[in-house]
């Protein structure tokens, strides 16, 4: 998975400081956000694109629950009622960094007129269901604000890469089966979907990289050189994506995958076909080379924009 470099208890004093200050820029850059918004509709035609010195500031590290890792930065769009987009980094389950890791993703999406939330999440292991709740937390915590974001609560698409791939379509699974229609759509790059047909590829010619082998123990609670145990298969079952895709009240998917990368294209084929053979709307695109995740979002960038627009 990707590589980054972690926080937790080692988190700079100044980022400490940023994160218990956020209740009190968030209402300040809320004031800015409804300024602008106001300036736009009024000075400008619906077919005006901001300049980036133009756009709204982002709000960093706003926290959507009470665990140190729960804060999320989001980039408001321009115009009220835009798609709400909920961004969600990889790192195999077990990595991440200060927000801003995807912050040109970020921009690039709220320059199209969406508004972003890029969140961090709780990770130990194992990884579930305590990932996958914070990305669902973060998302009904971003649909409770929308408004003060200039985000649509209706139109909610879920953005992840690599393990945070997984999570969004975990996610997206757990939060329509509980209020109906909640997510829209979602937005996958390279997330493995199925743990138990992945588990024999690992160590073997069809997949010996060796840090994302590690991340897969870790996510499921298995140590390393033990066997493939009963209770180990029935937990990678439970969180595997592709073999619980819903019979109804389904987001429409687009999944990316590269031809030739670590994450077997295998994994985004099933996905795909477990979610068409449900009558869910989903659509495959296989991504010429080896490039991993978010690598390639800019390659397939105006794909994403479209299918947001199309919610």
């Amino acid at each position: 998975m990707d590589s980054y470099t972690g926080v937790g208890a080692a988190m700079p004093q100044t980022i400490r400081r940023y994160m218990a200050a956020a209740p009190v820029r968030f209402a300040l850059a809320l004031v800015s956000v409804a300024l602008l918004a106001l300036a736009t509709s009024v000075g400008a035609s619906a077919s005006t694109r901001l300049a980036d010195a133009e756009l709204p500031p982002a709000l960093e590290y706003l926290q959507y629950g009470p665990g140190s890792q729960q804060v999320a930065s989001v980039y408001p769009s321009a115009k009220a009622g835009s798609p709400l987009v909920i961004l969600v980094h990889g790192g195999g389950w077990r990595k991440q960094g200060p927000l801003g890791r995807l912050e040109l993703e970020a921009l690039s999406l709220q320059r199209e007129d969406f508004t972003v939330v890029e969140v961090n999440y709780d990770q130990i292991s194992p990884a579930f269901p305590l990932e996958s709740n914070d990305i669902a937390a973060a998302t009904r915590w971003a649909i409770a604000n929308a408004a003060a974001f200039n985000a649509d609560p209706a139109n909610v698409t879920l953005l992840g890469g690599s393990a945070g791939g997984q999570l969004v379509a975990v996610a997206a699974e757990q939060l329509d089966a509980a209020y109906p229609g909640t997510v829209d759509a979602v937005v996958t790059l390279s997330g493995p979907t199925d743990f138990v047909s992945l588990i024999p590829m690992l160590g073997s010619d069809t997949l010996d990289n060796e840090s994302f082998n590690k991340s897969v123990h870790l996510a499921l609670g298995w140590p390393m050189l033990t066997s493939f145990a009963a209770s180990t298969h029935s937990y990678a079952e439970t969180w595997s994506p592709a073999l619980h895709t819903p019979k109804s009240n389904c987001p429409h998917w687009l999944i990316f995958n590269s031809e030739a990368e670590f994450i077997p294209l295998v994994q985004a084929k099933e996905m795909y076909s477990n979610l068409t053979a449900a009558g869910c709307q989903a659509t495959l695109n296989v991504v010429p080379g080896t490039e991993h995740a978010f690598a390639y979002f800019h390659r397939v960038k105006p794909q994403i924009f479209s299918f947001i627009r199309g919610q």
